[in-house]
């Protein structure tokens, strides 16, 4: 059995040992790490802390410390996110379908750039922006996260590019012909207002010059390619749960207090519509590309079981397999073929390593359920050499008829780490296969543990 690697080596590239955010101008590293602390670590309370360190000034000595004892900074905004009022959940308004059918140009195949978990405002989410670029791709999409709360202030300066008096901005990278985003669970610590005003706004369908010509008026979407059917489904909208210890083992089965993420009533309504309107114009027969913020399967965490047992009672996926993209989990997994629930078979993706510091994967026994995971590490500043953090990235889509590929894409140099190929049968099942370049850091699951102590 190969021995999964230790380490990655020590690297010139600037990413692999950034440097601290006052000399990048960038949000700093550690202040979005808090983010993986155990239980508490995606909750608004951590969030808040993180939001008042990130507003000292640059170079301040110990940030997330002082931030935490300004506790009137952070406890009093805390305890109004337990009662405010979320942002009406928004349909598509009549005579919009939600349905957008993209041709790619003659010749070419249809490329998608994805990432999630991305906005974040650090450089590492400014060089992942980039990355997505060299694809020259017809569409982004953004699988959910804006932090550290979702606020029009984070949303303007992680979303939209907005310089503030500490920091750049950093601007999502639109494609040729448009982009979609998903909710996370962070935009919605704030009530998800400004995910509604001021970033679904901006997204959609482009005309030549850029401007929004057939919009994203929901947080959910389907596209439609020659070949393939991609549903974009909104699980952030009900993530927010009681903000404090909803992550905490014991608190989580009390169904009152725990994140279901589970699916809108009105979402569910919408998506048998979709389906059903395919299917009436011979398009149902289609292979589906399922992209969600949360997940619905982990070989390292607990998945989110609602929105799966509401997409196998929903029926629309019967009889096919599927792929499915998700984030949350701050890592880059690839899974084996799983069956979610009766009539669910999917072929599970964590893409969540698009901004956040990415969390290290180094199981000590085999995982019969990962095709391929990324152990590497490296210092998560050149002030910190001791603190180590995974490596983030983004994949891009590539649609050529039924054909779909995906590119895993490493943020050192846009590195390509893996590529897959999915191909449809006439029984409705998917042909998988996989390409891994020489010198790839990926491991396979069943590597995992082996010659460790």
């Amino acid at each position: 059995m190969p021995k999964p690697p230790k380490a990655a080596p020590a690297s010139t590239h600037p990413l692999a040992t950034p440097k601290p955010s006052h000399a990048t101008g960038h949000k700093s590293r550690h202040l979005a790490r808090l983010s993986n602390l155990p239980f508490v670590g995606r909750s608004a309370w951590i969030s808040r802390i993180q939001q008042i360190a990130a507003a000292a000034p640059a170079g301040a000595q110990f940030p997330r410390l002082l931030a935490f004892l300004q506790i009137g900074k952070w406890l009093f905004p805390y305890l109004r996110d337990l009662v405010h009022a979320d942002a009406p959940y928004r349909c598509y308004p009549d005579g919009e379908t939600g349905i957008f059918r993209v041709d790619p140009p003659a010749g070419q195949p249809l490329r998608i750039a994805v990432a999630s978990d991305w906005a974040t405002g650090t450089l590492e989410a400014a060089t992942v922006a980039e990355n997505m670029l060299q694809a020259a791709p017809h569409l982004t999409l953004h699988l959910g996260d804006v932090y550290y709360m979702g606020q029009t202030s984070e949303v303007n300066e992680n979303c939209l590019g907005v310089p503030t008096k500490t920091y750049k901005g950093v601007t999502w990278p639109h494609g040729s012909l448009g982009s979609f985003a998903l909710l996370g669970n962070h935009e919605m610590y704030s009530g998800g207002h400004a995910y509604f005003n001021h970033f679904l706004p901006t997204l959609g369908m482009y005309d030549s010059d850029g401007s929004v010509a057939a919009p994203q008026a929901a947080s959910y979407f389907c596209i439609e390619t020659p070949g393939w059917i991609l549903l974009g489904l909104d699980t952030g909208y009900h993530s927010g749960g009681f903000v404090a210890f909803s992550s905490t083992p014991g608190i989580k089965a009390i169904p009152a207090l725990n994140v279901d993420a589970r699916f809108d009533n009105k979402m569910l309504q919408w998506l048998k519509q979709t389906m059903d309107t395919l299917r009436a114009q011979g398009s149902g027969h289609k292979p589906v590309l399922v992209l969600t913020h949360h997940q619905p399967f982990s070989p390292f965490e607990s998945a989110y079981r609602k929105p799966v047992e509401q997409l196998a009672q929903s029926g629309v996926l019967d009889g096919r397999e599927f792929v499915w993209l998700y984030g949350h989990e701050h890592r880059l997994t690839v899974c084996t073929k799983q069956s979610l629930a009766t009539g669910l078979e999917a072929h599970p993706r964590c893409i969540g390593h698009g901004g956040m510091p990415v969390e290290v994967s180094r199981p000590n026994q085999p995982m019969p359920d990962v095709l391929y995971y990324d152990p590497r590490r490296h210092p998560i500043d050149q002030d910190d050499p001791k603190t180590a953090v995974g490596f983030n990235g983004h994949v891009v889509l590539l649609f050529e008829g039924a054909l779909l590929t995906i590119e895993y894409r490493d943020i050192v140099d846009n590195t390509l780490l893996l590529s897959e190929a999915f191909t449809p049968t006439k029984s409705g099942a998917l042909m998988q296969s996989s390409r891994q370049p020489a010198g790839s850091p990926l491991v396979p699951g069943m590597a995992a543990g082996a010659g460790t102590a």
